[in-house]
């Protein structure tokens, strides 16, 4: 058993009590999952971005059902925090660079690393979107990790490389409150900035995370709950099984990462579209969607825009689980109720109110 596992293990019991303290609930749908054969092959476990709770919330679950050795792709505004970081890499974190995240040696480093860990038969869980959203928005997925699964998959076509598509989705992200901060400090921090703008960008930057995760940290102390938490996973699939890996490959690239980004830019695509049909849209992501278009509106017009909705959500393969549990009239409550203690609206009679236009927004752009 690796240190990691271990280490892991010690704390998962109080990790598993304290999301369910904190949380309203927390709900996991998928198939049955066969661990002990997927812990036989390359696997990786691809995920949504939304928060850094992800991390905890989705490693503990499927550390829960077996899968032995997870690692966690974090970026550094996680792993260089005071006392969280060092306690998160002894989890099995490693740490993502933001400031050279982009420069093509760096990615392919940092995906050969991943190659040795996921061969080794350590399970990555890889957040592909390249951090979380601040935007609420399913971002573009980028290769560097996630190519990884085909670069070992081309290193033995014969065996099966595998992964599983995860969404997770909040109706309150703790982190939420503090992305606004955040970008800011992402954007003084860059290397082409003067001194001291980049340290108080550094200061925004990791300050933000503070601010969000010491209240979360202490909720249970104060009884403060952040919502309903929803994992959606999808089953195994077998990179073989949709890439011809070696159809696609350059034969006179310069190294592997280059041979197969053919492969890797096909696959990006795939768990694109598989992340967006599996992320859950809960009522209060409909109430701002219908906000965003409309204005300043009425419960009564949400009500057939919600109708609508679902039809043209259920066509195109979105995940309206949530949604189908509730009349248009209760999903208009239960938006409302949430988007109204988020301070996001008011509501008065009919009338629905936007008060901070930058969380509708937020909410509307898992829709939109």
């Amino acid at each position: 058993m690796s240190s990691y596992h271990q280490a892991v293990a010690n704390v998962s019991s109080e990790v598993k009590r304290f999301m369910e303290e904190t949380f309203t609930k927390i709900e996991i749908s998928g198939p049955e999952l066969d661990p002990k054969s997927l812990n036989s092959t390359p696997l990786m476990l691809v995920s949504t971005h939304r928060s850094h709770v992800d991390y905890f919330l989705a490693g503990n679950i499927f550390h829960y059902r077996g899968f032995n050795t997870l690692r966690f792709a974090a970026g550094d505004n996680l792993t260089k925090l005071p006392w969280i970081g060092p306690r998160f890499t002894s989890f099995g974190a490693f740490t993502v660079e933001r400031d050279t995240g982009f420069n093509r040696h760096y990615v392919r480093d940092l995906c050969f690393k991943v190659v040795d860990m996921i061969e080794k038969g350590e399970t990555v869980l890889v957040f592909p979107e390249g951090g979380r959203s601040y935007s609420g928005a399913m971002l573009d997925i980028k290769i560097g990790i996630l190519g990884a699964s085909v670069i070992s998959q081309a290193n033995n076509i014969d065996r099966d490389v595998h992964y599983i598509p995860v969404a997770v989705s909040y109706e309150s992200p703790p982190d939420l409150p503090w992305y606004a901060m955040q970008l800011k400090g992402k954007s003084w921090r860059k290397r082409s900035n003067i001194l001291p703008k980049r340290l108080l960008g550094n200061l925004l930057y990791f300050g933000a995370d503070i601010c969000a995760f010491v209240p979360f940290f202490f909720a249970r102390k104060f009884r403060k709950k952040y919502g309903a938490a929803f994992v959606d996973y999808g089953k195994p699939v077998s990179i073989r099984s949709i890439i011809d890996v070696l159809a696609k490959k350059a034969e006179k690239a310069r190294d592997d990462f280059s041979a197969h980004r053919n492969a890797m830019q096909e696959l990006s695509e795939i768990v694109h579209k598989q992340l967006i049909r599996l992320y859950r849209i809960l009522p209060a992501h409909v109430v701002a969607s219908y906000l965003q278009k409309e204005g300043n509106g009425s419960r009564n017009a949400c009500r057939h825009y919600f109708t609508e909705t679902i039809a043209k959500l259920e066509s195109d393969g979105r995940n309206t689980t949530q949604l189908l549990l509730h009349s248009p009239e209760e999903n208009v409550e239960i938006g409302c109720k949430l988007l109204k203690r988020m301070k996001a609206i008011k509501v008065k009679n009919d009338s629905i109110i936007i008060r901070n236009p930058a969380l509708i927004s937020y909410y509307a752009a898992t829709i939109t």
